[in-house]
């Protein structure tokens, strides 16, 4: 497996090369630990590591300045800009019983809970308000929504590569 986008570099903060990080986590809280950085380029070329020195918020936006030991002027941080931090798949926040990475979600073959007929290739999970939503292609191409919430989703069986979707009329 590709390493993990937790993070892009989206410009800079002052004039000792701070950096601004948007996060593309779903635990921003995580930077707080990290002690070293790995950025990369758009199409995942290794651009070089970073010792971070600290952490904070951004004010009332949804960015981090992040300081590293080895950026000290504005336009070393500025070269980093359109660039993401990424981590191995291993060194993810570790998730709860029941939850799942997106990535290990796309490609599960999509079966009715009842009889285990085929019904796609669950292809994208879509965040959307409260639920997440899990795009199911048939073999038509056509893409269904499924509410990720254990009234529809039965079992996510990532052994078996699938997930059994409980239907209900009105649903598919």
């Amino acid at each position: 497996m590709s390493r993990v986008r937790i993070g892009r570099i989206v410009g800079t903060h002052g004039l000792k090369g701070e950096l601004k990080v948007l996060p593309l986590t779903d635990y921003p809280e995580r930077f707080a630990g990290m002690k070293h950085i790995s950025v990369y380029s758009g199409d995942g070329l290794f651009l070089r590591g970073l010792s971070v020195v600290s952490v904070r918020h951004a004010g009332g936006k949804n960015q981090l300045l992040l300081q590293t030991g080895e950026l000290g002027r504005v336009e070393e941080a500025e070269q980093l800009k359109g660039t993401y931090i990424e981590v191995l798949p291993e060194e993810r926040v570790p998730l709860e019983d029941g939850e799942f990475w997106i990535d290990e979600l796309k490609g599960l073959t999509a079966v009715k809970h009842e009889d285990e007929e085929p019904l796609g290739t669950l292809v994208d999970v879509v965040r959307s308000g409260d639920n997440d939503l899990y795009v199911i292609r048939d073999a038509s191409g056509a893409d269904h929504y499924i509410p990720a919430v254990s009234q529809f989703i039965a079992e996510v069986n990532l052994e078996k590569e699938q997930v059994r979707i409980s239907l209900v009329e009105g649903l598919w």
